[in-house]
């Protein structure tokens, strides 16, 4: 992951979901500080802080090593954030409390 100033390698996965939770936050003119596993300069597990909102240039290219530091719970997190961002979208359902449709909750 690239940013102003520097770089750091971390899971691809950890950097999907990072760069898709900036989307969000610049949709919204809001920002955030997130603790990310990063991998460091001797291969080492390390966390790395990310003030991330409107303003935000992140460049996320595959790296050697890259999966060492991925991490389910943080993914998670940052994806239950970003959810917490979009507007709350009405869902039809039958009798029985079953959805009328099979809707995408991660869409746009």
């Amino acid at each position: 992951m690239h940013y102003t100033g520097g770089s750091v390698v971390m899971a691809d996965d950890v950097a999907e979901a990072l760069i898709q939770y900036a989307r969000e936050l610049a949709a919204t003119q809001a920002s955030d500080v997130l603790v990310v596993p990063v991998v460091d300069e001797n291969g080492d597990l390390a966390t790395a802080e990310f003030l991330i909102g409107p303003a935000s240039q992140l460049l996320a290219v595959p790296a050697e090593g890259a999966e060492s530091g991925r991490d389910q719970d943080v993914i998670d997190d940052i994806d239950r954030r970003a959810r917490l961002l979009r507007p709350p979208t009405a869902i039809a359902r039958d009798e029985s409390g079953s959805p009328l449709a099979d809707l995408d909750s991660s869409a746009p």
